[in-house]
């Protein structure tokens, strides 16, 4: 069975030569059919460092993700894909396990393992926290990411693609989407790939100020047909912000690590901050 590789892509050239190699390593050749990248016109050496791994470059046909990837599904050919981001380097059993999990089993849609920062990151503690949680926090949607996934292009395709959304959250709206067609998401917990987030502490508070963003949106669609998104709101942000030095606390303790303590509640601000300016973006588009 051949499968087509797709990633996206914007000034990824840091990360890029090492994330390329490791799929070379990772991904058997003889499975491989087309590698494609949808570039969504970077400014550094992304597209020449693309070619040089032997990926086809793709213009998005639009904008940010949601475009990305559905340019990339249009140009699949096979019948089963696999999905990457760009500062994502695989786990060695990535392969193995992953599509042990979805090929020729008619009734899973998606299958991926996890990704985590590197401990040297101020944050790397915050995901495996939420994993000993996956059960009780996130509805089923734990782990459930784009950027190291295999799809089964046909089910994909039948609900109409990648969802279009504003900021992030592709991967929940897709998840839930899924989930009342009857198809299954599976997640290999024990597959743990790199996430090779860069900028510093900075840029990861700015990439949860981003997701928060989303939330308005999110929440918006979800609730119309699951009702445990209808308590998500300023409101239950608000509360986790104010609990969250609490929330620290324990989190240090149970991980072992005291960094925790000062970056969860800047997290948490985040995230309502977020939010709140996502309710105005919203109001203001509608």
């Amino acid at each position: 069975m051949k499968v087509d590789l797709v990633m996206w892509t914007l000034n990824g050239e840091k990360t890029l030569t090492s994330v390329l190699a490791r799929i070379n390593e990772v991904v058997p050749e003889d499975v491989v059919n087309r590698k494609l990248i949808v570039d969504d016109g970077s400014k550094d050496n992304t597209v020449s460092i693309s070619k040089k791994f032997g990926w086809e470059v793709l213009k998005n046909e639009g904008k940010g993700i949601s475009d990305a990837a559905n340019t990339a599904l249009k140009n699949v050919e096979t019948n089963y894909f696999c999905s990457f981001e760009q500062d994502v380097l695989l786990s060695s059993d990535w392969w193995k396990k992953v599509s042990s999990l979805i090929l020729n089993k008619d009734d899973v849609a998606a299958a991926c393992g996890l990704r985590f920062l590197p401990r040297s990151n101020f944050c790397s503690s915050i995901e495996p926290y939420q994993l000993t949680r996956k059960d009780t926090d996130f509805y089923g949607g734990y782990g459930k990411t784009l950027d190291n996934t295999i799809w089964n292009t046909e089910i994909l395709r039948s609900v109409g693609g990648f969802p279009k959304v504003n900021f992030a959250g592709i991967d929940t709206y897709l998840f839930n989407l899924l989930d009342l067609k009857g198809y299954k998401w599976l997640v290999d917990y024990d597959v743990k790939s790199l996430h090779l987030h860069q900028g510093g502490l900075l840029n990861e508070f700015k990439h949860y100020y981003f997701y928060g963003l989303s939330l308005p949106e999110i929440y918006s669609r979800l609730k119309k047909t699951r009702a445990f998104y209808e308590n998500e709101n300023l409101r239950s942000l608000f509360l986790r912000f104010l609990k969250s030095p609490i929330s620290s606390f324990k989190m240090a303790l149970k991980m072992h690590d005291s960094r925790l303590m000062f970056c969860y509640p800047i997290i948490r601000l985040c995230w309502l901050l977020g939010y709140i300016r996502g309710v105005s973006w919203q109001n203001i588009s509608q």
